[in-house]
């Protein structure tokens, strides 16, 4: 595999209001397919990941750490209540796919097995075939006497719903290793580079952790597994010609994504971040949403009457919050293993930024959510009636281990919002 530079290309709730319905019924001529839950008809979302940000360190911070994401969140729409289920990442990216975090609880690499060991070569199928990729990311669990799951599985979860559904997809990873004799991608990887690659100023730029298509036994396993998964390029072209897949879902890399890579980082002062307030490595994460974003909005899907929706969201937030940190659904932690006591489950108050080319703007909506009720208004938007997991947790619940009442999981229906014309 060959290292190419990172920069080389950088360049509530249920209820609907009368002024919402008339922005709705105003696209009902163009757009045929039922209304959801109030959430309209959308014919692309592109959802951008970024990560390990509290609300309050990326919106309106001052002195002002991310600019571009205060300025969006201020034209568009925001979610000022809006939660992580958990901590670290890699359960969070499972959760809003499948509606569940799978009992993951770690960052450990898609190949796990229950009993701590990976999975033999032979049967680690990625696209039919036995994995050929290293795998150089140990099992090794979080070692704090808590339960270990595998790390793959085979349920329900979003992939497979828009399979069923026969609406496009694509995982858009940028930084993602590509096979130099096929020219396939390699989402597999667990970390790229590798964290014993010498060659490399920087490293672990990709991580399959920030992929959760390979979590899916289903999904990896299935022959056109590469060809749901892209690079920034592909990304890129995809826009530029109207080609992007309806669903399209792209994480940055680690050191775009406002998390930080491993390795030296001397040669690389944009990704260097140093705690609370401004640093090189938020801005450089701030710069390129507006990148995204601005490439988004020149694409002709953008400009055509389809009805296209931005989402900006985090994982979660750096494990810095106090208070309660999550809400929505089912309780995100095992009965009897609270994370961080009892007032403090969840993974931490979040930005999510709603942009959309035919909707409402300037909404800054304190309703309670999180990434199962992002999964749940993707559903509607995309006229998929079954809601999978917890996304389908419509109504209050008391954990039994008497901490917060976790409020309904409801779709974001003032944040999708069209508006009326």
């Amino acid at each position: 595999m060959t290292k190419r530079s990172i920069f080389s290309r950088l360049g509530a709730a249920l209820l609907v209001t009368s002024a919402l319905a008339a922005g709705q019924q105003a696209h009902a001529a163009h757009h045929a397919a039922p209304v959801l839950e109030g959430v309209p008809h959308y014919d692309n979302i592109i959802v951008i990941e970024m990560e390990n940000r509290q609300y309050g360190e990326i919106i309106g911070a001052d002195p002002a750490s991310s600019p571009h994401m205060t300025e969006l969140a201020r034209t568009y729409n925001s979610a000022t209540s809006y939660y992580g289920i958990t901590h670290p990442s890699e359960p969070n990216y499972i959760a809003m796919m499948a509606g569940d975090q799978e009992g993951v609880l770690d960052d450990d690499g898609w190949y796990c097995q229950a009993d701590g060991t990976a999975l033999p070569a032979d049967k680690a199928i990625v696209a039919g075939k036995p994995d050929m990729a290293p795998m150089n990311r140990p099992c090794n669990g979080i070692k704090k006497n808590k339960a270990y799951v595998a790390h793959h599985f085979t349920g329900p979860n979003f992939f497979a719903q828009l399979n069923k559904a026969g609406i496009s997809w694509s995982m858009y990873n940028q930084s993602m290793p590509t096979n130099p004799q096929t020219g396939e991608s390699m989402p597999e990887m667990p970390t790229y580079p590798a964290s014993d690659d010498t060659t490399a100023d920087v490293r672990g730029l990709y991580a399959s952790k920030h992929n959760p298509s390979v979590n899916f036994d289903d999904i990896r396993e299935a022959a056109d597994f590469h060809a749901h998964n892209r690079g920034e390029q592909a990304f890129f072209n995809d826009l530029a010609t109207g080609e992007l897949p309806r669903f399209a879902y792209f994480v940055p890399d680690q050191c775009h994504d406002d998390h930080g890579p491993s390795g030296p980082m001397n040669d690389h002062p944009e990704c260097k971040g140093h705690g609370y307030g401004p640093s090189p490595l938020l801005t450089t994460g701030d710069n390129y949403v507006q990148t995204l974003v601005d490439h988004i909005q020149a694409s002709p899907q953008w400009k055509s009457k389809k009805n296209v929706a931005i989402v900006v969201t985090f994982d979660e937030d750096d494990s810095g919050g106090a208070g309660v940190q999550g809400c929505c659904g089912y309780h995100p932690v095992a009965p009897g293993q609270p994370h961080k006591g009892v007032v403090n489950q969840g993974g931490g108050r979040i930005p999510t930024l709603v942009i959309t080319n035919h909707g409402v703007r300037g909404v800054q909506d304190d309703t309670p959510y999180n990434h199962y009720s992002l999964l749940r208004t993707m559903e509607d938007a995309f006229g998929i009636a079954e809601h999978i997991g917890h996304a389908n947790d419509g109504t209050a619940a008391q954990p039994a281990d008497g901490s917060f009442v976790q409020t309904p999981v409801v779709p974001m229906v003032r944040m999708f919002a069209l508006a009326a014309h």
